[in-house]
């Protein structure tokens, strides 16, 4: 008998469900949201049955979080008529399937027979995990997890392994992670990145050069594919290898063969290739810039990393990670983080992922300088100024004329307006710690105006 969990807000699917896999023997949980139901697979369950549309979640972003669950439940998604394509995209995330609604009996025992039948040969035939070593990658949010056990089963392999990501996400990082856990672990890592280096550059950097291959060429050169020979060979931003380049390297993953520039002999190297990049390979192979045949060797194995703004909850373990690591830097006594700083951590987007957050505590640990707490004003003026955009009331669309207010009575200007400017000075005076120049300067309010609105609202130091 297994544990089958149901989270989907339509009653009469909850029902359905409930009494087709009841009637086979299991026992049946259900939840109508999606706080429930992450409450509920934290419990222990085998199978998850997840709609995509709930009214307090997106599914999409919950598949990680539910199959790093206790004991590792499958999860199904249930999809409408029109939403199929959203479906899919769970299938990256580590979905077992998915089910388009209705589905008849037939389908739905069937999904749950395999997915069932999956769970009981992957527990017979596993051995005790070894530990996976990720060389102090910081963060334990579900996505990261995903991500650790899809590199701890690369590390496993002799496989080349394409690394996905933004800028600053830290491929390079989970490429180290792999080979030091691989059976190539005392052998080099050697690096190459692609967007730095120009065509002509490149190849020789690659396959190396012998003396007179060209002008400035004095010496052979031994290059990264032979320096690579029984390690990794890591190929960083993969997607700005030139066209002319991808064809001989596509021979060289093939053969394991290369000839260095200006040579007439060809040399071996045992190399094991990752690759990463921040741009859609897939998208580049149908625009006719990156082969579909390299593509196609490049991702026997595929490692998407997670974008920081989908990791809110390692936000602040990297921030103490950054702050400490800058205090050993800069010989700065340790550093705590106030409370304030979080609240305007958190909703930051971060666009530059994990490498800007680690700038951003460096100025902020250098702007601290002597101070033993490290709040908002220490840190960089784009930062503080995005948090006060997102406190600004958004505009509500104007009702058409004639139509009738649904939300009760309307509340009157002067106490809404009253409201609005109460919570929008409590949050400047959060992330300028009352210091009233500094919010003069952020909000673009003269000084006495700050002192009258905050007498207005009657916000003062310690009553926040």
């Amino acid at each position: 008998m297994a544990r089958v969990l149901i989270i989907d807000d339509d009653e009469l699917i909850r029902s359905g469900l409930s009494r087709c896999f009841g009637d086979l023997g299991h026992d049946v949980l259900t939840a109508d949201s999606l706080g429930r139901g992450l409450d509920l697979a934290r419990a222990g369950v085998d199978v998850i049955y997840l709609d995509l549309n709930l009214p307090d979640g997106d599914g999409h972003m919950s598949v990680n979080e539910l199959t790093a669950a206790p004991g590792g439940p499958e999860v199904i998604v249930l999809t409408g008529l029109k939403d199929n394509f959203g479906a899919q995209e769970t299938l990256t995330s580590g979905a077992w399937d998915y089910i388009q609604k209705p589905a008849t009996p037939s389908v739905l025992k069937a999904s749950l027979e395999s997915a069932l039948k999956y769970r009981s040969d992957k527990f017979a035939a596993q051995a005790p995990a070894r530990a996976f070593d990720d060389g102090g990658i910081v963060g334990r949010s579900p996505a990261m997890d995903r991500a650790r056990q899809l590199m701890a089963r690369a590390a496993e392999s002799e496989a080349g392994v394409l690394i996905l990501g933004e800028t600053g996400a830290g491929k390079e990082l989970a490429a180290q992670a792999i080979h030091r856990n691989s059976a190539r672990r005392d052998k080099p890592f050697v690096v190459v990145d692609c967007s730095n280096l120009t065509e002509t550059l490149l190849e020789s950097v690659l396959y190396g050069h012998v003396k007179g291959a060209f002008t400035g060429a004095l010496t052979d050169h031994r290059g990264l594919v032979a320096e690579a020979d029984g390690g990794t060979l890591f190929l960083d931003e993969i997607g700005e290898l030139p066209p002319s380049l991808q064809k001989s390297f596509l021979r060289v993953l093939q053969e394991h063969r290369f000839r260095p520039v200006g040579s007439s002999r060809e040399q071996s190297s045992d190399f094991r290739l990752m690759a990463a990049t921040n741009r859609d390979l897939e998208a580049m192979t149908r625009a006719g810039t990156f082969r579909s045949d390299l593509l196609f060797r490049l991702r026997t194995l595929e490692i998407p990393l997670p974008p920081l703004r989908e990791r809110d909850q390692d936000v602040g373990l990297l921030a103490l990670h950054f702050a400490k690591t800058a205090c050993d830097r800069y010989r700065l006594p340790p550093k705590q983080l106030s409370k304030q700083l979080d609240k305007v951590l958190r909703p930051y987007t971060w666009p530059g992922n994990v490498r800007e957050l680690g700038n951003v505590m460096e100025a902020a640990v250098i702007n601290a300088g002597q101070e033993p707490v490290i709040y908002p004003k220490h840190l960089p003026g784009h930062i503080r100024v995005s948090s006060l955009d997102k406190a600004r009331p958004k505009r509500q669309p104007v009702r058409a004329q004639g139509s009738q207010a649904t939300d009760g009575p309307i509340q009157p200007y002067k106490d809404y307006k009253a409201l609005r400017d109460q919570a929008y000075f409590r949050q400047l005076m959060d992330i300028c710690d009352f210091d009233i120049p500094e919010a003069s300067r952020l909000s673009g309010l003269s000084v006495p105006s700050i002192y009258r609105h905050l007498s207005l609202a009657g916000i003062r130091r310690g009553r926040k």
